[in-house]
């Protein structure tokens, strides 16, 4: 999938790419709600949509309505149900990725200093309990979720100017306004990516009011009887916020979602969603949407029961726990035996493995290593990324640094392909460069402290190909001198580590290699939070100057922050790009991280009687794959 060009221009009344709002002369509906309109327990498909239903241009054609939609999860913690019928919100990324579109939001526009958006919504929408959706529900989510220091103890970054929070007011019952204090001019794109930006389309204030203790004087009976430690807890565990998990473990709350939940994600095997009768969109035949009845998402313990689910057929559509290099080869090889074809979900990230050596770290011996550029350049230079591709990544990558990717507006050759080639000679000559040309009886060389340089590099266990990787670096760099250490941990922990700046090295895909991918989350190019592992200490403090884990950074990345932080208040995509593109220069310079190969493309599957599903889709939590593809209009032939 080549990347597309972002579709330039002012953020206004997007109507784009198929999406448009007309009103009909007649809807029709699945023959399932036909019979219940028949028998009183609906009123007519007319009275359940909005007065201009969203329209959704179908990827193919007019579908069909039926079906179950199967597809699997591993208990826990897994995003898919998220992903796959939980993405509505007020704007959301249009399929192909190139702009925002509304969703719940019938239109919304900036002022021309960015300081001003303006939302409005679509009359008539209802929840799925057929209760209207009004300007009152997100003023519930503002005056009592967002500015109550018991349920939001911190106003997230994206919805606040410096230290002051986003003031939202009413105009009247379908419209209203977002004002900050400075310019916000990504807010449509966190509005369409983040976690938690989700809550404004899903806040029914006539129901979530029953565990809010302004509302319901008999709250402490209602914590007792739901067995919660104080109402806060409550109130949060019914919104899910906090836990993506926890938004699917309650079948009573109404949503504007395509699915209502039916059965939760909670101590079940299965979990089930059922139409929503009053669901928002339609096709252009004026047909209500979702086609699919029923969505169920089987519970399985580990990644390798979801690729067995797949390869029997047992999948209907799916790409979450299948897109990996390593099973690729596997779902290619059982498509006649599972009666699936493929589709391809293209990495937004620019690396398969990307090495992050900690200059923050809190060894200064190790710390005074680290950020010596030549030391780095080096590394990379021992590196055979030839044979890596061969062995690790079955021929499929190519050796690529953290950089955008070819054909997106921020690509940089020099950044993608610098110190890339395979040359032992000209990698110790770097390091001898950086000083470190004495060595210990073993050949190793010698920090400024006079010890082995020697250091660890945490590595997920659940990502087999990238300790298979790092095995193989760790040989490259013992020619060269250096003693590394390959370290398998949790997710988790390797988490925590990063927050507390305790780590020594890092490695992780990596690489905004979208292009607002690289805009939203870039934290491989900048220190821009504690998950940019290669100086943690500086990213924590451009979130959070006063947390005792922060650093000041070196003016290289001091400078970056600055740009970044004047790019957060710029109105308009193209001004937006021309910053950026100012900070991957100096990222271009620095040499923060070492790259390996570019991620091959990975692969989804599909049974060949399910219609509508786009042959490609970009793969990242920031698109929330495949929720911006209309799974709605997904049905079977």
């Amino acid at each position: 999938m080549s990347s597309p060009r972002l579709a330039l221009g002012r953020v206004g009344f997007c109507l784009l790419m198929g999406w448009s709002s007309l009103a009909f002369a007649e809807y029709r509906e699945a023959p399932g709600l036909t019979k219940a309109v028949a028998e009183g327990k609906l009123p007519p498909v007319a009275q359940r949509l909005p007065e201009t239903p969203l329209i959704v241009k179908p990827q193919e054609r007019i579908g069909k309505y039926g079906g179950t939609w199967r597809q699997a999860l591993i208990g826990g913690s897994d995003d898919l149900m998220e992903r796959t019928i939980g993405y509505t919100r007020l704007v959301r990324w249009n399929p192909e990725w190139t702009n925002v579109v509304p969703d719940v939001a019938e239109s919304f526009s900036v002022s021309a200093d960015g300081t001003e958006y303006t939302f409005k919504l679509r009359k008539g929408t209802k929840w799925s309990d057929g209760v209207p959706f009004t300007a009152n529900d997100i003023m519930f989510w503002y005056n009592d979720v967002l500015m109550n220091r018991e349920l939001t103890p911190a106003v997230p970054r994206w919805l606040r100017s410096d230290n002051d929070p986003v003031v939202i007011e009413k105009v009247d019952d379908y419209t209203f306004k977002f004002r900050f204090k400075q310019p916000n001019g990504m807010l449509p794109w966190h509005l369409a990516s983040n976690w938690g930006a989700d809550i404004l389309a899903s806040s029914p204030a006539h129901y979530l009011k029953k565990f809010h203790k302004k509302y319901n004087p008999d709250i402490d009976q209602v914590v007792k009887n739901a067995g919660a430690t104080n109402w806060a807890t409550l109130f949060l565990a019914k919104t899910g916020i906090g836990a993506a998990s926890a938004r699917w473990r309650d079948t009573e709350r109404p949503v504007l979602d395509p699915w209502k939940l039916t059965v939760p994600y909670s101590g079940t095997t299965q979990v089930v969603a059922e139409r929503n009768p009053y669901y928002f969109k339609v096709d252009p035949n004026g047909n209500q949407l979702p086609y699919i009845d029923r969505v169920t998402y089987d519970v399985m313990g580990d990644v390798q029961s979801v690729v067995l689910k797949a390869t029997n057929g047992e999948l209907d559509m799916q790409a979450q726990r299948l897109n990996s290099i390593e099973t690729s080869i596997v779902l290619a090889d059982n498509r006649e035996r599972g009666d699936y074809r493929l589709f391809k979900v293209q990495p937004a990230w620019s690396n398969s493995m990307l090495i992050c050596l900690n200059e923050t770290a809190k060894n200064p011996a190790l710390r005074d290593v680290f950020r010596s550029k030549d030391f780095r350049v080096g590394l990379s230079l021992a590196i055979n990324r030839e044979e890596l591709n061969e062995i690790v990544y079955s021929g499929l990558g190519r050796p690529y640094q953290a950089a955008p990717r070819p054909g997106t507006m921020l690509y940089d050759e020099k950044l993608a392909t610098q110190y890339t080639q395979y040359d032992p000679q000209a990698a110790n000559a770097a390091i001898d460069r950086a000083g470190f040309t004495k060595r210990d009886g073993q050949g190793f060389r010698l920090g400024p402290d006079g010890s082995r340089i020697s250091f660890a590099i945490d590595v997920l266990t659940s990502r087999k190909y990238q300790i298979d990787a790092l095995e193989l670096i760790k040989r490259y760099w013992r020619e060269v001198g250096v003693d590394m250490q390959v370290r398998p941990v949790e997710q988790s922990y390797a988490f925590a580590r990063m927050l507390a700046n305790d780590h020594e090295g890092l490695v992780w895909i990596g690489g905004g290699g979208y292009d607002f991918l690289g805009l939203i989350d870039p934290k491989w190019y900048f220190p821009y939070e504690n998950q940019s592992a290669f100086g943690s200490a500086w990213g924590i403090h451009f979130q959070n100057p006063r947390d005792p884990n922060a650093q000041e950074p070196l003016e290289p990345g001091k400078k970056q922050q600055e740009l970044y932080a004047r790019m957060l208040q710029t109105v308009g995509v193209e001004k937006q790009v021309e910053i950026m593109r100012e900070i991957l220069a100096i990222t271009r310079d620095q040499f923060y991280v070492i790259g390996t190969n570019m991620e091959p493309d990975n692969y989804g599957v599909v049974k060949n009687n399910m219609k509508n599903v786009a042959p490609q889709m970009p793969d990242t939590a920031f698109y929330q794959t495949p929720g911006p593809t209309n799974p709605e209009q997904y049905f079977y032939e």
